[in-house]
């Protein structure tokens, strides 16, 4: 068995960030996560008052930092270091069993509309406003004929064929539930979830958009074959798979080796608190689009699902932002972010697993 690490390991180790405050509230010690969230060193961090690197609009949290006994845990709260926005985070501040004279602060940051971050205030009634009523009339029409035309070919085409007829219906009835959905965005119902398989979902979005481009483009894939099921709405899933790899084809048409990848995997790291409980749901299944584009420009990275936001010069700013609600729908998150991989850019979803038998 090997050396069990020291507290001061353990200490420089831990992923979030901790800081040590003495009797006067003074930061006596930091984490190397906590120089990078205040974007400081430790030389310049230690020696200050709490309060002067730490902002709450929480009038209870404030006291907390300059209250001795306070032994208090927050989830999901704005923060501010030197009255400059630092975004959503878990915090905790104890005091330390040893030495009840000091105390332990911890602060997890939550990143913006990855997997534990709040919606915006209004952004559902927002949508819910300009969703346009009028869709559900204009294209559901057009759609009927279309599944009716596809149905009179199946008859005259051999097996091999029908699978494209087979397709266009499929597709046709999916479109269909996304309409029945627009129209019902001033709703809050919860999704209709259930166990899936996310591979299949996964190939049948990638065959379409393949087929779609007519065998011009192969979409790769970098797959984790023993995923648990996920708990999603299939067709909401599917919906927000073809939005992310429509939009990743748009976004490598002018490059000169397009490159995009679906890639899943297991993360233990992921979890978010259901609206009005206690109740927690971890997130542990990850599925990425990942694409050699442009990426989104960086003045709108922080609006991009927020609606009639768009990069497209066509756009209508309605994908992205639909995406958002369906993942949200399904207590799930999407977070889009720079890859590690050389110009690549990527959107990740995070899902929760369905019951184990």
């Amino acid at each position: 068995m090997g050396k069990l690490p020291s507290a001061e390991q353990i200490f420089v180790g831990l992923p979030d960030a901790l800081l040590i405050i003495d009797q006067n509230h003074t930061i006596a010690k930091v984490n190397p996560i906590a120089e990078h969230f205040f974007g400081q060193s430790s030389k310049h961090l230690i020696g200050d008052d709490i309060s002067n690197q730490l902002q709450f609009d929480d009038d209870r949290l404030m006291n907390a930092l300059t209250d001795k006994d306070a032994h208090l845990a927050a989830r999901r709260v704005a923060v501010s270091i030197k009255g400059r926005d630092a975004g959503l985070v878990n915090f905790d501040i104890h005091t330390i069993p040893a030495d009840q004279s000091w105390r332990m602060v911890s602060i997890a940051p939550l990143p913006a509309d990855g997997p534990v971050a709040e919606q915006r205030r209004g952004e559902q009634d927002q949508f819910a406003v300009r969703a346009p009523d009028i869709l559900g009339h204009e294209i559901k029409n057009p759609l009927a004929a279309i599944k009716g035309a596809a149905q009179l070919l199946d008859r005259s085409l051999n097996q091999d064929q029908r699978a494209l007829t087979h397709m266009i219906k499929g597709e046709v009835e999916r479109i269909a539930k996304l309409l029945d959905r627009v129209q019902s965005l001033s709703t809050n119902q919860p999704a209709k979830v259930e166990p899936v398989n996310v591979h299949s979902l996964i190939d049948r979005a990638r065959k379409s958009i393949e087929t779609a481009q007519n065998g011009a483009l192969k979409i790769g894939d970098q797959f984790d074959p023993s995923l648990p099921d996920v708990l999603v709405d299939p067709d909401a899933l599917m919906q927000v798979l073809t939005n992310l790899l429509s939009n990743a084809v748009d976004a490598t048409r002018n490059v000169d080796k397009p490159d995009i990848q679906v890639v899943t995997r297991y993360s233990f790291g992921a979890s978010l608190s259901v609206h009005g409980s206690e109740q927690m749901v971890r997130l542990p299944v990850e599925i990425i689009v990942r694409d050699n584009g442009p990426g989104v420009p960086a003045e709108l990275e922080r609006d991009i699902f927020s609606p009639f936001v768009s990069t497209k010069r066509e756009g209508q700013g309605l994908g992205l932002a639909l995406v958002h609600k369906l993942i949200n729908d399904m207590n799930g998150r999407v977070r889009y972010e720079r890859s590690g991989a050389a110009s690549h850019t990527q959107f990740v979803l995070f899902l929760p697993i369905a019951a184990q038998g």
